[in-house]
């Protein structure tokens, strides 16, 4: 007896430890463990598993306190209130919330919790269970994120879409749905397809999503459905879990154009030889020309009306190019050759003219005589005036790239000549002949320099530094330029704009543009006449900027430079813009002022208009953008500056050597210290030594691995508070982007006079010293 009691309790302690085993794989299995609270003896007890999702070691022993620890701060409170619940009046509690690992993982646990009460009903225990759901709460997550996914694509799709369920009710249906059935997805969910539709009950509608339905097989047809909609649909029905996925569009464009298709079969045979642009087809024996409708929605004429023929397509042939165009006709159709091609200029309806390219293809009987011709002709004039923007584009960028190559090293050169020029006309203030030359030199430097902006300008190049001007103001303060440079013979009249808008742009450059434009009028005006300055707020549209290469639709300030002189003629006219191009004679004129204006504007965001006849003179208008500022910065102008120094410390950072040696003496005979550096990493190491300096003034453009901009930078995180003048021949890329100098950064161009030198080095010294 003693024998069989002993032997069941192994066979039951072993059965307890294989159920405990695998109670232990399952909890594992599906990240579940156990969890208890003694409030008798104020202890806490973790399964195994517990304590493996916590991530603490198998001994850790925790508390109550230390098991709140483990909860995301944001769900701290609720799992504290549910327990306290749960020990004061036993509510049990289920809670979602985040754990913190001691290890820093974040997983959301589900909380379990029930109180254990004795037989007096006091609660004397809490046990619970713990159980890792991230995976679930991601799954979740994924789920939801896939059905908004799906969602928005069924919206952004372009057809219309809609489900339906087994009792023929509406569910999901998207926009286009919403469109193409004239009713709002709102009224239709959870409503009977056939009481909403009720005219699609005996027809394909119902057959097909019935078939679908039943058969669990996709069916595809195309019906009418009547008023209201009257339109033909491409509906595709797929079965699904729920009922059907309806996909559908409106296809009734398509429809007709099937018939029609059909109808005109034999006749479309034929086209199909030729391509989808103005398609025609020319009869031999009767000589009439049939014309697809493209030849209303390309060249604006009705295809049909009057009856056209041969000699009406002959007649909006280009008088210049018909005889070309026929002859190759002829020489086809004489030949045995079939195909023809040609390019030529094309009249429109509305009078203007288009560039085609028309092809043709003979068909000829079984003696080879022609019977007729069919044929496409495609409107190539935006191509032929992409191929010119683009060959226009490619001259810009090879003029750049020289004028870019040269600009720097001459302009340097150009700043010692013009120095030395300018010293020596003081210095022989009293040797006549000898101040006469000196002058000279110092002209033919300026005008050097002055072709070296001009193409700069033509080829978008020059750096420009936009403010906010009031244009009406600086015309008015070139009104003496103006009249000093024409004749007294020309009269001059402006005429302002009230309320005009400030525009943003480089003063100076606008200057010398108008400056130009009058030179150029002058030149018209031989005899005499009238200049004409006018100034006006403009607005260009949409449909002005579609007309125009580079144009954006907006709010510009309009200056009209207006003279009545010689006018030019339509080719002269083509080719005004053009770099070199002048018909002025050799040695009157470079042939840069136009382009130099139309670059600087193109620059600036504007947009040239110029308008000219023979005989009447020539109009030229500048859009320039409107400046959404209202501060009216003030602008000298033409003023010569006064030569004002000073006797802060400059250090000079100049790799030309002779402009160097030049540039310093000028600022020291301006009263100025100066420290000179040939490149870079000499600078830097006399900022290191010495701490007064006031002013680094450095070239752009220097040899080794620094450029003046980064010189810059590096001065001024070693002593901040320094100013920075910048100069070159020509900057690109390093303080100039877009075209415009960056913002704060001062520059003088090569080549300077004293006097520009003098204000500009003045005028950074003397701004509030800010640091960088």
């Amino acid at each position: 007896m003693i024998e069989k009691n002993a032997r069941d309790f192994i066979m039951s302690h072993q059965d307890t430890l294989k159920m405990s085993e695998l109670l232990r794989i399952a909890g594992a299995a599906a990240k579940l463990g156990g969890w208890s609270l003694d409030l008798v003896n104020n202890k806490m007890h973790w399964s195994p598993e517990t304590r493996a999702m916590h991530q603490v070691p198998p001994d850790y022993q925790p508390t109550l306190a230390t098991g709140m620890d483990f909860y995301a701060p944001e769900h701290r409170e609720r799992i504290r209130v549910a327990v306290d619940k749960c020990m004061t009046d036993g509510t049990s509690f289920d809670e979602v919330l985040q754990v913190i690992t001691a290890q820093g993982k974040r997983l959301w646990a589900r909380a379990i919790g029930e109180a254990v009460r004795d037989p007096d009903g006091t609660i004397i225990e809490i046990h619970g269970a713990f159980q890792d759901i991230s995976e679930l709460i991601a799954a979740r997550e994924r789920s939801e994120s896939l059905s908004r996914q799906l969602q928005q694509t069924l919206e952004n799709i372009s057809d219309a879409f809609m489900l339906i369920d087994h009792d023929w009710r509406f569910g999901f249906m998207n926009t286009q749905a919403e469109i193409l059935l004239l009713r709002r997805k709102d009224d239709l969910r959870g409503k009977h397809i056939w009481d909403e539709f009720p005219a699609a009950r005996d027809t394909s509608f119902r057959h097909n999503y019935e078939l679908a339905m039943r058969e669990q097989r996709t069916t595809r047809f195309t019906e009418f459905y009547p008023e209201p909609l009257n339109a033909w649909f491409d509906v595709s029905a797929y079965p699904t879990q729920d009922g059907l996925a309806v996909y559908f569009r409106d296809v009734t464009e398509r429809v007709a154009s099937e018939e029609s298709l059909r109808i005109s079969d034999e006749r479309f045979s034929l086209i199909a030889k030729a391509t989808n642009d103005v398609i025609w087809d020319w009869s031999f024996d009767t000589d009439i020309m049939w014309w697809n409708d493209n030849l209303l929605t390309v060249f604006g004429y009705d295809p049909y009306v009057p009856a056209p023929d041969y000699v009406s397509w002959t007649n909006k042939i280009h008088d210049d190019d018909r005889s070309r165009v026929l002859d190759g006709v002829r020489r086809v159709l004489d030949s045995s050759t079939n195909s023809w091609h040609d390019q030529y200029r094309f009249m429109h309806a509305d009078g203007s003219t288009r560039i085609v390219s028309d092809r043709g293809f003979v068909i000829r009987d079984a003696e080879g005589t022609p019977m007729r011709m069919v044929g496409s002709m495609m409107d190539i004039t935006e191509s032929v005036a992409m191929d010119e923007r683009l060959q226009q584009a490619q001259k810009l960028e090879a003029v750049g790239q020289l004028t870019g190559g040269v600009a720097h090293d001459f302009n340097n050169l150009l700043t010692v000549i013009l120095g030395n020029a300018e010293l020596l006309t003081e210095q022989l203030s009293d040797q006549q002949q000898l101040r006469l030359l000196a002058e000279m030199t110092a002209t033919a430097a300026e005008r050097g320099a002055e072709l070296t902006n001009r193409l700069l300008a033509f080829s978008r190049r020059q750096p420009l530094d936009p403010q906010n001007v009031n244009i009406n103001k600086l015309i008015q303060n070139m009104d003496s330029l103006l009249r000093r440079t024409l004749q007294e013979n020309i009269d001059i009249e402006t005429v302002y704009a009230g309320g005009l808008w400030l525009s943003e742009v480089d003063p100076g450059q606008l200057e010398g543009a108008i400056l130009n434009l009058a030179i150029n009028a002058r030149d018209a005006m031989p005899a005499g006449g009238k200049l004409t300055i006018e100034t006006g707020n403009a607005q260009l549209d949409q449909h002005y900027a579609d007309g125009h290469d580079e144009v954006l639709p907006g709010q510009y300030v309009m200056v009209s430079v207006s003279d009545t002189g010689t006018g030019m003629t339509p080719d002269v006219l083509k080719k005004a813009f053009e770099p070199f191009f002048t018909t002025k004679q050799i040695g009157r004129g470079s042939g840069l002022g136009l382009s130099m204006v139309f670059g600087f504007t193109k620059q600036s965001g504007g947009h040239v208009k110029i308008y000219s006849e023979v005989g009447e003179g020539t109009t030229i208008k500048l859009y320039l953008p409107r400046s959404v500022s209202t501060d009216d910065g003030v602008y000298e102008g033409h003023l010569t500056p006064a030569i004002e120094g000073g006797t802060e410390n400059i250090l000079l950072v100049e790799d030309d050597p002779l402009v160097r040696e030049h540039v310093s003496k000028e600022l020291r005979a301006l009263g100025y210290r100066v420290n000179t550096a040939s490149h870079a990493d000499e600078a830097l190491n006399i900022l290191k030594q010495l701490s007064d300096i006031d002013l680094l003034f450095t070239d752009i453009v220097m040899p080794g691995t620094m450029n003046g901009r980064q010189l810059a930078e590096l001065a001024c995180q070693l002593r901040p508070g320094t100013r920075v003048l910048f100069t070159s021949g020509y900057t690109e890329n390093a303080i100039v982007h877009h075209g415009r100098l960056d913002r704060g950064v001062h520059l003088l161009n090569k080549p300077y006079r004293r006097q520009e030198l003098a204000a500009k080095v003045r005028k950074v010294l003397d701004e509030p010293n800010t640091e960088h």
